[in-house]
């Protein structure tokens, strides 16, 4: 299975002009129908899904921390974390609690292997 965030209004994030004029060029949606399409080829499931405060929230306690640069702390259970980590595991229970491929996820061992696209 694969997990894409929905990128909708990524482009209102205001950076700068150079981080706009890079940003409005890259074409997310086109890149989400290649992997969208590879993947169905080969019978991998894609599922989009809201990446909204998943790097901002504990995933051992559930509470708002803090995010500062590559780390999280939370205040309320004094766990660190790198952020991408927290925030990964986070939209994974997000798929989990909807039901979505939980037959995947116990069986991760099972993703980990190689994939031949032949046959």
């Amino acid at each position: 299975m694969i997990v894409m965030g929905k990128l909708t209004g990524i482009r209102a994030d205001r950076r700068g002009r150079s981080w706009n004029r890079r940003l409005s060029n890259f074409p997310f949606y086109r890149l989400h129908q290649f992997i969208k399409y590879k993947a169905e080829w080969l019978g991998v499931k894609v599922i989009q899904i809201s990446e909204a405060y998943t790097s901002q929230t504990c995933h051992n306690c559930g509470s708002k921390g803090l995010r500062v640069g590559g780390r999280f702390q939370c205040n309320n259970c004094g766990h660190e974390y790198n952020a991408d980590y927290n925030g990964a595991y986070n939209i994974m229970m997000r798929i989990v609690k909807r039901g979505i491929g939980q037959r995947s996820i116990s069986g991760a061992a099972s993703l980990t292997q190689p994939v031949n696209p032949i046959g």
